[in-house]
């Protein structure tokens, strides 16, 4: 795999890019959207099986990136596309959703002390024991969850579309986001602009937001890391 540095600004032709495709089949993307949104919200509240939509959410993206690509290229897409996705990627796919459950594990566990130490650095109460331990805790966290974030961006992408190992899609989506820093930065403030938008429409952007995220990460994916012919 051959990456690409790009300009900062192609954060936001990724945006662009996805909307178009998006254009193409709108119901079926809001209804993929919908799957993923009521899958998540059930592991979610299940007992014990929250950190099990890390693992969900990384097969989804294999099968979402499997439907970009058939849309591209014959401008129809439905959940049998996802369903093929994530059936001819699994063991790669379900390879390096062990290691989002790994990260989602230690956030979980670091969760709880990093809002600790957030309270100590805003109050400035650090100086005793358990202070020091929330500030560990909290660096943890921070570490785990931004080398996360940034190895698992990307990865499923490479692995369907690249044919890429889970290894080698981890640290490439790991050194893609951090070469392309300024697209990566505008990309992200992009969407978290959307996500406010889906408060403050009490979640109705959503549907259309949820998509939208799988449908830019095919973008940026053949973006940073054009497909050999």
């Amino acid at each position: 795999m051959h990456m690409r540095v790009v300009a900062g600004r192609q954060g936001s032709q990724w945006i662009a890019e996805s909307w178009a495709v998006f254009q193409l089949r709108p119901a079926s993307w809001i209804l993929l959207g919908v799957i993923d949104l009521l899958v998540t919200a059930v592991l979610y509240e299940l007992p014990y099986a929250s950190d099990l939509t890390a693992v969900f959410t990384v097969l989804w993206t294999g099968g979402m990136i499997c439907a970009v690509d058939h849309c591209r290229a014959t401008g129809n897409v439905g959940l049998a596309d996802v369903v093929r996705g994530i059936r001819a990627n699994f063991q790669p796919l379900f390879a390096a959703a062990v290691f989002g459950l790994l990260i989602a594990i230690v956030c979980d566990l670091t969760g709880d002390r990093a809002a600790s130490a957030l309270q100590l650095l805003a109050f400035g109460g650090a100086g005793n024991s358990h202070s020091l331990v929330a500030l560990i805790a909290g660096a943890i966290y921070l570490t785990a969850a931004v080398i996360g974030t940034m190895a698992l961006w990307l990865a499923p992408a490479l692995i369907v579309l690249n044919g890429a190992t889970p290894a080698d899609a981890l640290r490439a989506s790991f050194a893609a986001t951090w070469h392309n820093g300024q697209a990566a930065l505008m990309y992200g403030l992009i969407v978290a602009g959307l996500m406010l938008a889906s408060v403050l429409t009490l979640g109705v952007a959503l549907l259309v937001v949820a998509p939208l995220i799988y449908l830019s990460t095919y973008a940026a994916s053949t973006d940073m890391f054009p497909r050999e012919l």
